[in-house]
């Protein structure tokens, strides 16, 4: 009877593992997948693509009915925290020393009877293709389905910022998490790779560089994660006791 616990536990632990559509590690996060297409090639959580590949808008569905109004949103969650040179407190990215900016933001968006998410005006933020640095890390990009209430305005942490323009530096620093507190956890969401054209191989840096006067959040804003290694080992954690209770079952 052992052995059948012990391989429960595992199967059970390791699926919930599995089904988060946000990457380890980020907040907020979501467990329904959003389904996402670039040209017919479908977005699976996690998956490494060319970057001409995602260089235009793709098109978004949810399988599951919704009613009101909702809001689409990428996030580049890799941007080195030395390549914002404005001081204050960061957005957190996934790395240390790593912090964020938006790719897209779009309003106004409802499903229409075939599954496909609508735009009903322009977007508050164009959608600006990945561009990675040279000789970086595979950046990780997330999209975010959320609720948009009437009256929705932008919370302080993102608002006031030039979001039309999609090589303004206003989109640096962006925080999901902040629009997330005001309008309710993600409904659905979805994460790609991307890595510079040019580059051969993973990338050499392994962190972002730590600007001297670097701070990631403080107690008047969206609260940080800790980062893929610290949540995965909380996971690892949680997975262990779970197939040890299984396990004495």
């Amino acid at each position: 009877m052992y052995t059948p616990s012990w391989t429960a536990a595992c199967a059970l632990a390791l699926s919930t593992l599995a089904s988060a559509q946000t990457p380890p590690g980020s907040s907020p996060s979501a467990s329904q997948n959003l389904a996402v297409s670039y040209n017919g090639t479908q977005v699976t959580p996690n998956v490494l693509l060319p970057q001409p590949l995602v260089a235009t808008q793709p098109s978004v569905t949810y399988s599951s009915a919704l009613n009101g109004t909702y809001m689409l949103a990428l996030l580049d969650l890799s941007i080195s925290a030395s390549s914002y040179n404005a001081s204050g407190p960061k957005a957190p990215g996934l790395e240390p020393c790593r912090t964020t900016r938006l790719h897209w933001l779009q309003g106004n968006v409802t499903r229409a009877s075939n599954g496909s998410l609508v735009a009903g005006s322009a977007p508050i933020a164009m959608y600006a293709g990945p561009m990675p640095p040279l000789n970086d890390i595979p950046h990780t990009y997330t999209f975010y389905l959320l609720r948009q209430p009437a009256n929705f305005t932008l919370p302080a942490w993102d608002a006031g910022r030039d979001l039309l323009n999609a090589s303004a530096s206003a989109r640096m620093n962006f925080s999901i998490q902040a629009i997330a507190n005001q309008v309710g956890a993600p409904v659905a969401a979805n994460y790609m790779r991307v890595q510079n054209a040019k580059n051969n191989a993973t990338g050499t840096a392994s962190n972002g560089t730590c600007p001297s006067n670097s701070t990631t959040g403080n107690a008047g804003t969206p609260a940080p994660y800790t980062g893929v290694a610290a949540t995965m080992g909380a996971n690892a954690a949680l997975v262990l006791v779970a197939v040890l209770a299984f396990a004495l079952l």
